[in-house]
């Protein structure tokens, strides 16, 4: 089930081994192995993607120190955010965040920050994040990572750069009001009408 892949252990917050998290890797000649890019274990009587969360049990004690979770979409990028002095980032093993995650998490963290690409952060269903604020009492902000850039590439290239989007990371609403007029044409009186009632809609939904 995991050949071609490196394998990532996956434990439960108390720091029990539950499950195995397997990441494709290109072989020998550049021939990839069918499948996803991430593989993980069953779901069983011990371990649930809609719970689990990777690296939580590495990550806690900073969590709770800093009241912040970083959340990301890959085992690697949980690393890359430790290797750049932010040892907080936990990711979903292999299904979108949800009720029970964000359950999970208001139990260490008052902010939950997502560092995904700006697509996937747009598209993490807003009216859920919003009713998750609520219902957890957390706040949700989004990382400005780079177009095309994921933590584990800025890791690499620029720690700095990386460090600062979450520092900077924005609250959800005003996240998904900048992409409201980022979509819109300014420049003519149509494209900025179009553009205020595609806000006044986010706000609506907020």
């Amino acid at each position: 089930a995991f050949r071609g892949r490196v394998i990532f252990p996956i434990f439960d917050s108390s720091g029990k081994a539950i499950a195995l998290g397997g990441r494709i890797l290109p072989g020998r000649g550049g021939d990839v192995p069918d499948g996803p890019k991430y593989k993980n274990s069953q779901d069983g009587p011990i371990y649930s993607k809609r719970r689990t969360l990777y690296g939580l049990n590495w990550a806690k004690a900073d969590v709770v120190a800093s009241g912040e979770v970083i959340v990301c979409e890959g085992y690697t990028d949980v690393i890359a955010f430790a290797q750049v002095g932010l040892p907080r980032a936990v990711a979903t093993c292999g299904t979108a965040l949800g009720e029970e995650h964000f359950r999970v998490l208001g139990n260490f963290a008052t902010r939950v920050v997502l560092a995904y690409d700006a697509d996937a952060a747009g598209e993490a269903g807003a009216t859920r994040v919003y009713e998750w604020e609520r219902h957890h009492s957390v706040d949700v902000a989004v990382a400005a990572l780079p177009a095309g850039a994921d933590p584990a590439d800025l890791a690499r290239t620029d720690p700095d750069g990386l460090r600062r989007a979450v520092v900077e990371a924005k609250p959800f609403l005003l996240f998904r009001i900048e992409r409201a007029l980022q979509a819109a044409d300014l420049r003519t009186n149509e494209g900025r009408a179009k553009a205020a009632e595609a806000s006044l809609a986010v706000v609506a939904d907020h």
